[in-house]
């Protein structure tokens, strides 16, 4: 959040349309709890958690009741729960809703509607939140580019990556490869992923649509790069799932890569829109652990993306749609490698700033409360950026959330050998010399900083972990209890990382 909000700045909706986002100023507004920080949201949509004793119709009430007095009306959509998950101990027993203003003023939208149901509402409050704008973690750190992506040279071969048996999902010698979904933009065209390679999983399909909840009529930001035509440059966030893959396969090239295209090129949002695709992943992972043919386990999840919270105090109280689904998945074996932001922060990005508090040492990572690490689950790391030299990025988000530190600037990656934007490279006097055509990406390969290029390198060196044992003839365990020991397991192999967990043998 630290450029600012494009005027009349919308977020692309699961249904198609557009939805229109507004920036909460401290200085201007107020609710009910305490002082107020600086966040985006969708102005005409607010969020209500489920309730296991029953709570909703009464306090769908008050939200219509209060709207109404205001001149707006409203419609409500449920959260669409995966159906294996029906019945069980998730965090709510009733699926979350989605309540839509109809017709938002300037003067009165989903902040005026949180505002006024407060009060009324007491304990329930928390229930109703705002649908926050969650943004890729791309950064203007960099040289030469406008956009900071700039067009390099890979001079070595390609990662060796072992061959592929009777599956993409296992190497010739029968090894079970992790898999690695990275919730981003996709992934494009490279010669690293495709024919005669398989390392990206595509066309994986949930009862036949994508598991990501974004349009698919809508550009794709890895193939197309532009949603304007010819004359255009690149999107902002256009190559960035690409990017990330390619982090990911140069740390583990044996793993298999699995894209979830949750957001477009413009790098953005909804935190509903994302947390049900997180639930259809996670649907699709019990259905590949139950041995449902065409679908199979998702060993590591990287999310390179984030929003900011309003309320500062509720750090770590606040239990929105987004947070219970990365439990659950993390409940269910999954890791959860995140990115802290590109602030140059203390202050909190989430999903980042759920995980525990930590001391990062020479020996590894101390928590602050060994409690915090429970056997159940899985953890959820967030990842600073480092520099060449080592040292913390003078961008990068930091805090005693952040476990990781990995390598984020000027990071060597691929890009989608589609992209060649509008821009042009200056030509000397005599035309014999050209400079470097700044959005020309067709020989695969760039620059980028950011700590969406840390959380990958660590989410690599945990596949490569995972791949290590399982070499060695340790096989997958089909049980999420099994699931996640084995996670834990690669955590520790990892060495700098948690050392020991309660309840979790070495």
């Amino acid at each position: 959040m630290s450029e600012p909000m494009p005027e009349g700045m919308r977020v692309r909706d699961h249904g198609g349309g557009w939805r229109p986002v507004r920036e909460l100023d401290p200085e201007t507004d107020r609710l009910p709890g305490g002082r107020v920080a600086p966040t985006r949201y969708v102005r005409d949509r607010v969020i209500v958690r489920g309730d296991s004793q029953g709570g909703h119709n009464a306090l769908l009430d008050l939200i219509t009741t209060r709207a109404r007095e205001n001149g707006v009306s409203v419609t409500t959509g449920d959260f669409q729960q995966a159906p294996s998950r029906e019945g069980a101990d998730v965090v709510g027993a009733r699926p979350d809703v989605e309540v839509r203003l109809d017709d938002v003023r300037d003067d009165w939208d989903a902040l005026g509607l949180l505002a006024a149901v407060a009060e009324e509402a007491g304990e329930n409050r928390r229930r109703v939140s705002l649908d926050h704008v969650v943004t890729g973690h791309r950064n203007d750190a960099g040289y030469g580019d406008p956009d900071k992506r700039i067009p390099a040279v890979y001079p070595g071969a390609a990662p060796v990556r072992r061959s592929d048996g009777v599956s993409p999902l296992t190497a010739r010698d029968g090894t079970v490869r992790p898999v690695v979904a990275i919730l981003d933009t996709g992934i494009g065209k490279h010669p690293w992923f495709d024919e005669p390679r398989t390392a990206v999983l595509r066309d994986v399909k949930l009862d036949g649509q994508s598991i990501g909840t974004y349009p698919e009529e809508d550009v794709d930001a890895e193939r197309e790069g532009r949603r304007d035509g010819e004359a255009s440059r690149l999107d902002r966030y256009a190559g960035h799932g690409t990017f990330i893959a390619g982090v990911v396969h140069q740390t583990c090239p044996d793993a298999a890569l699995l894209p979830i295209r949750v957001y477009g090129g413009d790098g953005t949002a909804s935190e509903w829109d994302f947390a049900r695709s997180v639930e259809r992943l996670l649907e699709f992972h019990l259905r590949g652990l139950a041995g449902v043919p065409g679908y199979f386990p998702v060993d590591i999840v990287v999310i390179a993306s984030g929003y900011y919270l309003e309320y500062p105090e509720d750090d770590d109280d606040y239990e929105g749609v987004y947070r219970g689904r990365l439990r659950d998945l993390r409940r269910a074996g999954v890791l959860v490698v995140v990115s802290a932001g590109n602030d140059g922060s203390t202050r909190k990005t989430f999903p980042a700033g759920w995980a525990p508090s930590v001391r990062r040492t020479s020996g590894g990572v101390v928590p602050g409360d060994v409690h915090d690490l429970c056997p159940d689950y899985t953890p959820l790391i967030g990842v600073a950026a480092s520099n060449p030299d080592g040292t913390l990025a003078d961008f990068s988000n930091d805090g005693p959330w952040i476990a990781a530190v990995r390598p984020g600037v000027n990071v060597l990656s691929a890009m989608p050998t589609t992209f060649d934007g509008s821009a042009e490279g200056k030509r000397s006097a005599d035309g014999l010399r050209h400079a470097v055509d700044p959005d020309d990406f067709t020989h695969g390969f760039g620059t980028w900083s950011g700590t969406s290029f840390s959380s990958p390198y660590l989410a690599g060196q945990l596949a490569a972990a995972i791949f290590s044992r399982r070499s060695a003839g340790e096989l997958p365990t089909s049980d999420t209890p099994g699931r996640v020991g084995d996670a834990w397991h690669a955590v520790i192999q990892v060495g700098d990382l948690y050392s020991e967990v309660p309840g979790v043998p070495v």
